[in-house]
């Protein structure tokens, strides 16, 4: 039998890209041509359409494409509404788009989540307003501004705001409060995304936040995961840049299906339809014999059951032949203690979650 992975090293970050490529799940109606933010909510996803279009969020069937719902924010102006993200109490629209740099009526609205059921049709929402505490010239400048921003998350009682830089294709991240009233989004950070983001998501179980966008030259589309963060200084963890292997495509909304997946869409174009497209992101594998992030399991070989040192308890474990064929799914244990099936002697792949971060590992099974 081969051995798959000799050196087993943990790679949490590559320097060279890893590319992804795109699973297309379905196209959408002409209605949602100008996809701008998505959100997953149970099975469905909800949608949000950018400038020039109603002030109207939309339930999407992700497989069919078809339109379930629509619930206006009947108090809310659609001036150019870019990204939809959720802290588990509150649904946030972000009326953030400044293509030119010029605007002084930035806004995020919300709603309690509460209030989505099946039969709404309209709410009723409060207003953020705010300004960037760093910019003092309002000169129109069209594609020719770092003020520009399309990408948002809420997390901890705060917005964290990623900007869409025209500039430098570089993005500034931004915070402010998530509570209505008029707020200064303050900087703190800056990182090279080499590339104009477009959105953003955050899987509150890994921990993971997800950057979409594509280059301002020839709508080269990527992702960079986040990973490993220390509270909110999100640009200091492990960052991974993922080219998405369809080109040109012009993303606008993402959002995570699994902690491994993502679901991204695209507004129309010449050359492509507005469609809902899924990302499976790579899994880590990790080095029992490397340093800094080593995984620790034992006993190796095992028989019955495997400890493994830091394993998340939140999420179960699953056991894969080397084929890739899943083979069963188990629970993590008190202390990262997993109970194992009976198995045939020989090697196997255990996917587990380790501080955070989705990996696969060998597993040698000897009687």
């Amino acid at each position: 039998m081969k051995r798959l992975f000799p050196g087993l090293l943990l790679i949490p970050f590559v320097a060279g890209a890893q590319p992804l490529t795109p699973e297309l799940l379905t196209e959408l109606p002409t209605l949602l041509n100008e996809t701008s933010g998505a959100l997953r909510l149970g099975d469905d996803m909800w949608i949000s359409l950018d400038s020039d279009n109603s002030n109207t969020i939309y339930r999407v069937n992700q497989a069919t494409g078809q339109i379930l719902q629509e619930v206006l924010l009947s108090n809310a102006t659609n001036v150019d509404w870019e990204d939809i993200t959720t802290d588990g109490t509150w649904f946030y629209v972000g009326d953030i788009g400044n293509n030119a740099g010029a605007r002084t009526d930035l806004a995020i609205h919300r709603f309690p989540l509460s209030e989505l059921t099946a039969s709404t049709t309209a709410v009723v929402v409060e207003t953020i307003t705010f300004h960037y505490a760093d910019q003092s010239d309002f000169t129109p400048a069209y594609d020719d501004t770092n003020w520009d921003c399309e990408a948002m998350i809420a997390m901890d009682d705060s917005i964290f705001l990623f900007t869409k830089n025209w500039l430098d294709e570089h993005t500034h991240l931004y915070a402010l409060p998530a509570t209505p009233g008029d707020h200064v989004a303050l900087r703190r950070a800056e990182f090279n995304t080499q590339g104009l983001v477009t959105g953003a998501a955050w899987e509150a179980g890994s921990g993971v936040i997800a950057l979409l966008g594509h280059t301002e030259a020839g709508y080269a589309p990527f992702v960079w995961t986040l990973r490993d963060l220390d509270e909110h200084h999100f640009f200091d963890g492990i960052s991974t840049h993922h080219p998405i292997t369809v080109s040109p495509l012009q993303v606008e909304a993402i959002e995570f299906e699994t902690p491994s997946s993502l679901i991204i869409g695209n507004e129309w174009s010449a050359l492509n339809a507005p469609a809902l497209w899924r990302l499976q992101l790579p899994m880590a594998v990790v080095d029992r014999n490397s340093t800094g992030n080593a995984v620790h399991t034992f006993p190796v070989p095992a028989d019955k059951h495997v400890h493994v040192e830091d394993a998340d308890l939140a999420h179960p474990a699953s056991i894969f032949d080397l084929n890739g064929a899943l083979l069963a799914t188990v629970t993590v244990g008190y202390d990262g203690n997993i109970e194992l099936p009976y198995l045939v002697a020989g090697e196997y792949l255990l996917e587990v979650w380790v501080r955070s971060q989705l990996c696969r590992i060998p597993l040698i099974i000897a009687h």
